[in-house]
């Protein structure tokens, strides 16, 4: 676990957090996120930072904290509250940092009002410096992905910006290691510099500001050349897409001007090179299955009308009268993840009227609920106002019913296509399964131009589901060739038969 220390606690030496979760089928390394902090900088009433909220800070900033960190193209201004340190780093990599400062002497202070600081100006109770370990290296990455440079005054909101040039061993460092995402971006120029820089030559005309994920603050960059990946990691771009993006600054910038997006778009794609057809092959895949892959890379998430038959049998419905049959039979199954679901569809498919009837899930008229359900989502989807509040209605349905039928849209059941178990609903599912419910609106990621299988009568299915289950398990025990495979229907309408599985020799290798 990392260390946490305020913004005024850290010292030079320490290793600050620079990156997070990237996502790759080769990281994290090593130390990866983490990068040695070189010159340490306490601004006190800082004069550049202009009237409104941002990120962490009160609308009256008494104090700032820039830090200087190895690898990074400029100094980070800290937004305030807590940072990750690592309390432990490979020995020889602190060695070669300690011989290898990307920030030469003499020690000065870089922005107006700010001090260099030896010292924290809070106590604490470590010392500067995480322990130093031994650290296995990680595997060798052979072919590394194409980046190109350019200046940092064109960089735009989606650049994977290179943040970290180095960790020893360099080839040690991931495919896409030290690339993070540009979310904000902003330029200071002129008069402004003054009042941010004790030196505005240093800016060389312009300072471009970033917010960059897994930055815990802003980064300033002169006009000098930056290097960004040509082509991003298609995979870690769709997860980046789909997480939180920080699309203003930690705190606002006297002067500073968010340059206009198409602009900086026609720049780009003057300077950037082409890239080769295989570029994204570059990167190893986190999907062993094509199917995960496509439905990641290209669905979407949202309300549509699924199959009942195609959604998993529950895990666990631990409220249910009948959960202590579901429990005996699952006593009679191999110790498999899977075995819980599969028990509950052979539960299911023994169930009769009146055994449904015991349970108040199964009280509601869920073919009439599923329907208005249905409309409801269909009217949301469209946006047709009128059509929506005729559908939420919901007048011919009991009260009890209604509810029912609006949390199906407003607390929708959760299923992603593919997927192999249900996050909610699982009442809900065998509720509708019982009342012979063939579609039901559920949300979550698939892809819109698959066409969905014909539902199955839900008995069929749970019968289907058993079978097919056992059929597994005695291929996996007696071979794939083994004529007593084709006995998986014996299996599940005899049960004492599977305790013979457990005495059964295991197939040859």
């Amino acid at each position: 676990m990392p260390q946490v220390h305020r913004a005024e606690q850290l010292l030079p030496g320490d290793y600050v957090r620079t990156g997070f979760a990237r996502f790759s089928a080769d990281g994290p390394r090593a130390g990866e996120y983490y990068a040695r902090i070189e010159h340490v900088e306490h601004i006190e009433r800082p004069g550049f930072v202009g009237p409104g909220p941002g990120f962490g800070l009160d609308r009256t900033v008494k104090r700032l904290v820039a830090i200087r960190i190895q690898g990074m193209p400029g100094p980070v201004l800290l937004r305030a509250g807590d940072h990750h340190v690592a309390r432990a780093v490979d020995e020889a990599r602190q060695q070669w940092d300690r011989l290898h400062p990307t920030w030469p002497e003499p020690y000065t202070a870089m922005f107006v009002g700010g001090k260099l600081r030896a010292e924290p100006l809070w106590e604490r109770t470590e010392t500067a410096g995480p322990e130093p370990i031994r650290s296995s290296p990680g595997r060798e990455i052979k072919r590394r992905p194409k980046t190109f440079e350019k200046p940092a005054s064109t960089l735009c909101v989606g650049d994977y910006l290179q943040t970290q040039t180095c960790r020893f061993p360099a080839q040690d460092m991931g495919v896409d290691e030290g690339f993070w995402r540009v979310e904000w971006i902003a330029h200071l120029e002129g008069a402004a510099l003054q009042t941010l820089l004790v030196d505005p030559e240093w800016a060389r005309g312009r300072v471009t500001l970033a917010n960059v994920y897994g930055v815990s603050g802003v980064l300033v960059i002169p006009e000098t050349t930056v290097r960004v990946l040509a082509v991003p990691n298609p995979e870690r771009l769709r997860n980046d897409l789909d997480g939180p993006w920080r699309e203003k600054p930690y705190f606002p910038f006297a002067g500073a001007t968010v340059p206009d997006e198409d602009d900086q778009r026609r720049k780009d794609a003057a300077l950037r090179p082409p890239a080769g057809a295989d570029e994204a092959d570059v990167y190893p895949s986190s999907f062993s299955s094509p199917a995960d892959r496509d439905l990641f890379l290209n669905g979407v998430t949202g309300i549509r009308p699924v199959p009942v038959s195609q959604l998993p049998w529950p895990h666990r419905l631990s409220k249910c009268p009948h959960f202590p049959r579901v429990e005996e039979i699952e006593k009679t199954y191999p110790d498999d993840w899977y075995a819980g679901q599969v028990a509950h569809a052979e539960l299911f498919a023994r169930l009769t009227p009146d055994d449904f009837a015991a349970c108040p899930y199964h009280e509601g008229n869920w073919a009439a609920i599923a329907e208005a359900a249905t409309e409801f989502a269909a009217a949301e989807l469209d946006d047709d106002a009128e059509r929506g509040r005729a559908a939420y209605a919901m007048e011919h349905l009991n009260e009890r019913d209604r509810e029912w039928a609006r949390a199906l849209v407003q607390d929708p059941i959760c299923w992603d296509d593919n997927h192999d178990g249900l996050t909610n609903g699982q009442h809900r599912t065998c509720a509708l399964r019982a009342a012979g419910v063939p579609y039901l609106p559920v949300e979550g990621r698939h892809l819109p131009s698959t066409t969905k299988p014909e539902p199955v009568d839900a008995r069929t299915h749970a019968q289907q589901t058993v079978r097919a289950f056992w059929r597994d398990v005695l291929s996996a025990v007696l071979g794939p060739s083994h004529p007593l495979v084709h006995a998986a229907p014996l299996f599940v309408r005899i049960p004492a038969l599977r305790r013979l599985l457990s005495r059964a020799p295991k197939p040859r290798e």
